[in-house]
Parts: structure tokens; sequence; C-alpha cells
């Protein structure tokens, strides 16, 4: 059995520019387990070299401190608000993106004002998500002024209302309240002769202001442990919507923290890799495990949905069919647990209508389904295929007892072989 060392695979960067560029390795093994009454003899499908093995029969798990910060990231993209949590015409999620402790990553969100203040007090991992009204334009205009950067330097459509939460981490709460207090006083200072103090009646310990005539206004204020950055922006400078807004959004953020404990660096060390078991049934090409927020994590639908290109779509599909799980492989699968298999069923025959052409699915492979879909369409399916210049990736979609699985390769063949896996492996997972 090979045993996995911590490493750490380029946390903190946008989903918008994460792209893992390795080669595909697959994992020679033969298809174990046999088959119950009623269903497909999986020794005899066309895997490849594609391991049908689970995760934890193959490798195990060492915890480290750079892999136990990725699996924190993980579970505090579940506790941060998506657009739907605040209101349903926040349609469109611009932007998620795990922050460590360092300026580079900061400054895609941060004014420059008040990134000195977070390792000052040190900060040890943060999160944040944008959501709009309407989508960014096709063709957006980067700001690297130094100001509040709310999508990652993007420029929002003017007529769009938009909210941006970051939230942050610190080791005590003498700590958060310091690092809010000093935020705000930078960021109040880059124009202190025009901005403007507000009070939030709903969040008195909140800080915020805003700039006269402006259609936007930040605030900040500490939650435990936690420092809790709240942005919004309208298409008219008006205070009391803007103030509104940003109390409307507070007050959907901070009972999702009181759901998630701060946690102590010993408590990161100890986080468990793989929760309910996700991990373990999707197929997994590699012999070793590598921690990575997005694309090697189990997420609970809200934490999924930050990284959905449809996330209206898909939040329905995933509310209707009760998924409480979702888990991600890279070069892999990307796996969906719902209420039962009959919920499953009908999460797969939903998925089925959102793709693109159909495409010849996997011999002897039941209740699979494959379709072409251009590759900018791919979503979090982006990290289960090696990167080429294809305009078109193959997607397949299977669902096994609870269970629905995607798989996407350039070449269909591949596709079919992972799909076809990636079913065996969840047949096989019952057994072993």
């Amino acid at each position: 059995m090979k045993k996995i060392g911590a490493h750490r695979s380029g946390c903190g960067v946008a989903l918008a520019i994460l792209l893992i560029v390795a080669s595909l390795s697959g994992c020679g093994s033969q298809v174990g387990g046999t088959s119950a009454a009623g269903e497909v003899d999986v020794r005899q499908l066309a895997v490849g070299n594609y391991s049908t093995d689970p995760l934890d029969v193959r490798v195990s798990y060492h915890h480290g401190t750079a892999s136990g910060k990725a699996l924190a990231l993980a579970r505090l993209a579940d506790h941060v608000v998506i657009g739907a949590d605040v209101d349903p015409k926040f349609s469109h999620n611009v932007l998620a993106l795990s922050l460590e402790s360092s300026t580079a990553t900061l400054a895609s969100v941060l004014a420059s004002a008040a990134r000195p203040v977070l390792d000052a007090n040190g900060l040890m991992f943060g999160y944040s998500a944008a959501a709009s009204s309407r989508p960014l334009p096709s063709s957006v205009r980067s700001d690297r002024s130094g100001n509040f950067n709310p999508f990652n330097g993007a420029q929002s459509d003017p007529e769009a209302t938009v909210f941006n939460v970051t939230v942050l981490q610190f080791p005590d709460q003498q700590r958060a309240q310091a690092a809010a207090d000093q935020m705000e006083a930078a960021d109040f200072a880059v124009a202190d002769d025009e901005n403007v103090h507000v009070t939030l009646a709903k969040q008195p310990t909140a800080k915020a202001h805003w700039r006269p005539g402006v259609p936007s206004m930040a605030a900040t204020m500490p939650y435990g442990q936690y420092v809790v950055n709240v942005y919004v922006a309208q298409p008219d400078p008006d205070q009391e919507g803007l103030r509104g807004l940003a109390e409307q959004v507070f007050a959907t953020q901070l009972p999702l923290l009181d759901q998630a404990p701060a946690l102590s660096p010993h408590e990161i060390f100890r986080l468990d890799y793989d929760p309910d078991a996700m991990l373990r049934r999707t197929l997994h090409p590699r012999d070793d495990y590598r921690p990575h927020p997005i694309s090697e994590a189990t997420h609970t639908p809200r934490g999924h949905l930050h990284y959905a290109d449809d996330q209206a779509t898909w939040k329905q599909l995933l509310d209707d069919n009760g998924v409480d799980r979702i888990s991600t492989a890279s070069y892999g699968g990307l796996l969906f647990r719902a209420r039962d298999s009959e919920a499953a069923a009908k999460l797969w025959s939903g998925i089925d209508r959102t793709t693109g052409d159909p495409a010849e699915a996997p011999a002897k492979v039941p209740d699979t389904s494959c379709s072409a879909v251009p590759t900018e369409k791919t979503g979090v399916l982006r990290f289960a295929y090696d990167v080429a210049e294809s305009a078109t990736v193959y997607i397949c979609t299977l669902h096994y007892d609870r269970y629905v699985a995607r798989v996407a390769s350039p070449q269909l063949s591949d596709a079919q072989q992972k799909a076809a896996a990636q079913y065996a492996l969840l047949a096989n997972s019952r057994y072993m």
C-alpha cells in the first residue's frame, strides 16, 4: 500500500484561472468483486487501465499542515454564502477564491491598504465569494488601482446589483478584532476626505463606509475568530439601499459560520479527508491523494455550487433530489450522493437534459449517457481531464444506487473507459 505524504497543489487560486496541467496517469488494476443478482458483472467492463478499487484500499492518507489547510479551505467554502442564499436575483456567481496568508492572493479581492493588516495579525486562511444579478461582461476591464477588488480585479456590469463576502480566520478573537478595526481604518483612509462612516443597525459591531455619489459600500466586522468583510454595489448611489443589502448579506452569512466553529492549528491537522466515504467511491486514477479545496475534496451542495457554471439550474437539481455530498478527484470523477436510488435516477435524468450533443455511451454500462460539450462549459469537471487544445470535451454521466457520477475527457473512448471504471468502482465499493 502506498503511503501519501503531505502535498499542496495550488490552493488559493480563483476557479476561473485554475487549470491542472499534469498528465493523466492510469492506475492499472484488475476489476475485482462479483456481481449481485440482477447486476452487471463489472469484471467484464472495458475500463482500460483505470483502477476500480476504492481509494482507501490503494493508498493511505497522512495528515500534514499543507493538506490540512486545503481541507480547512474546502470546509470554509461550504459555509460561505452563495447568491441564492441572500436573494434569488443573485443568480450569477462571479467569484470563488481560496485565500492564503499571502499578499499575492489577497490582492485579488482586498484593497492594497488593508492587506498588510492581515499578515500582521496572523491570518490563517480565508475564502471569498461574489454574486451578481447579471453576468460579468464578456469583455471585462481589469481594475489594478489598488482599491477594493470584489471580482478578482474584473469590472462588473454597472446595471447589476452585486455583493462580495470575504471570510477570514485568525488565531484568536483578539487578533480578529484588531484585524477588523485596522482593515476598516486602512480602507477608509484611502479617501478619508470623501468617505463617510455608516452604521448598520442590524449589525452594530460592523464598521462600514461609503463615498456619497458612489453606488457601493464596504463593511467589516469581527465574529469570534472570523472577520467578515462585505462589499455591495447597485446601479444607484442610494445609501439606504446599500445599507439594507449589506445588512441582508451579514444576516445570511453569520449563521453559516455558527455551523463551522473556527479551527485551531491542531484541528486543522486532524480534519477528516473523506467525510461520508465519498472519495473512496470517486474515480481516482492516481495512486496518491493530494487534498485541494476544489479538485480533490468533498463538499456540501453550497460548497460545490460556488463553482457551478449555471448555479440556478444546478441548485434546483441538487435540492429536488436531496443531494447532500459531492466529491471531486483530479483527472477522475465528480460524484453526487442523492437522497436514495430513486432520487439518483431523477438527478441523472435531470443532468442529462442539461448536456450537449449526444455521444455514444460505453458498452454494457447501465444507466449511462455521454455527450459532447464545449470545453468552456465543463465547469468543475475541467479538473477531470488532461488540459488539451480540443474545443470539445466528452462527458459521461451515470448512476448507481444513490450515486450519480460524471467523468470527462477530450477523447470519447477515454471518457467511456472512465465511465465503465466509475460504475465498477461504485459496485465494488459496496463490498470492499
